[in-house]
């Protein structure tokens, strides 16, 4: 957490497949990276948008889940501000991506989670991360955003068969709303972390 620390933007953990709830909370609860609690489902109201973190992890699977309660949980958060603009973040897509090895362990209760989205017109981007590659897609009437890896990436094999990891460079998402008036378009930059050519 140390190296964290420093960090000057707010930073908001979401626990992954290869994760553990019980160790990320072990080693974040109660700080700002768990948003001052400690469970890994939380809200993070900042004055501009509403930030909440869905825990899809299921124990000994690579696939995830979010359950009813979840869900349910989900649409009171966001019933809190209607009016502020709400990323929701998890780490399994919720629609497939369309790399069938990756899609075999996606997020089972997709549709539930967008039938709350669909409800809640304020949610501007559902986040995600898991498949090691960059992909959006709408949904819900918002947008999924899958992020790149910051590692690295898994091939785009639109087939069966393991996808392997290419020669990319390892990225991040940055969700920026430009002039930020009123009813602006939130916009997704990749981000690579390497130069062209630069060997990770």
């Amino acid at each position: 957490m140390l190296a964290l620390n420093p960090f000057p933007l707010p930073l908001h953990l979401v626990t992954g497949n290869h994760d553990a709830p019980e160790a990320l909370v072990g080693g974040f609860g109660g700080t700002r990276f768990l948003g001052g609690g400690t469970l890994t489902s939380y809200v993070v109201e900042h004055p501009a948008f509403t930030v909440v973190v869905l825990d899809s992890w299921v124990s000994g699977s690579p696939g995830g889940r979010l359950g009813s309660g979840q869900v349910a949980w989900l649409d009171r958060a966001l019933a809190r501000r209607p009016g502020v603009p709400a990323l929701v973040c998890l780490h399994h897509p919720p629609v497939p991506v369309g790399i069938p090895f990756l899609d075999a362990m996606g997020l089972a209760d997709g549709p539930e989670l967008a039938a709350v989205v669909a409800a809640h017109p304020r949610v501007v981007r559902v986040l995600a991360g898991h498949v090691h590659r960059p992909v959006t897609a709408p949904f819900a009437g918002s947008t999924v955003a899958v992020a790149p890896s910051t590692y690295r990436q898994s091939g785009l094999v639109l087939r069966e068969g393991v996808p392997g990891y290419p020669d990319e460079p390892p990225a991040f998402f940055l969700h920026v709303r430009p002039g930020a008036p009123a009813g602006a378009a939130w916009v997704t930059h990749s981000v690579p972390t390497t130069a062209p050519g630069v060997s990770r």
